[in-house]
């Protein structure tokens, strides 16, 4: 699996994309709800978002596609948050989800390392891993 499907996929997962549930009568998560497996933010004043400033896409697609645009970007150095290839995946999250919209990016990146060890059968990532060596586990 390529380390941007499978970072999409833990982030999706870490925050909190749940269907909603008929025979308990919960509503979708706001991920769900916003077809926004990442709960991006929006970069642009024109981006439909919600009342609580996360984006609103058309379709999944569109969010999921958003989300690995958005992790590509930032581990290929190429985000406007001046991350390289040699920032660490607690770097990666400390832009991603900051602490200033209370957010734990120490909690997020070991959760996520602790998910990407998994998916790659190995427990060589920890939130000190350097993108540039996180990228070759998904080749």
């Amino acid at each position: 699996m390529k380390i941007d499907e499978a970072l999409a996929d833990c982030i999706m997962r870490f925050e909190g994309w749940v269907a909603p549930q008929a025979t308990t009568f919960k509503v979708g998560s706001t991920s769900w709800r916003n077809r926004n497996p990442g709960n991006l933010r929006p970069y642009n004043a024109d981006q439909p978002k919600d009342d609580k400033g996360y984006r609103i896409f058309e379709t999944l697609a569109d969010g999921w596609l958003a989300l690995l645009a958005d992790i590509t970007i930032k581990l290929t150095g190429q985000s406007a948050h001046k991350l390289t290839t040699q920032n660490t995946l607690f770097d990666f999250f400390s832009i991603y989800a900051p602490p200033t919209d209370n957010n734990d990016p120490q909690h997020y990146a070991r959760t996520i390392a602790a998910w990407l060890n998994f998916i790659y059968n190995t427990n060589l990532i920890t939130p000190d891993t350097k993108l540039i060596d996180l990228v070759k586990f998904g080749t």
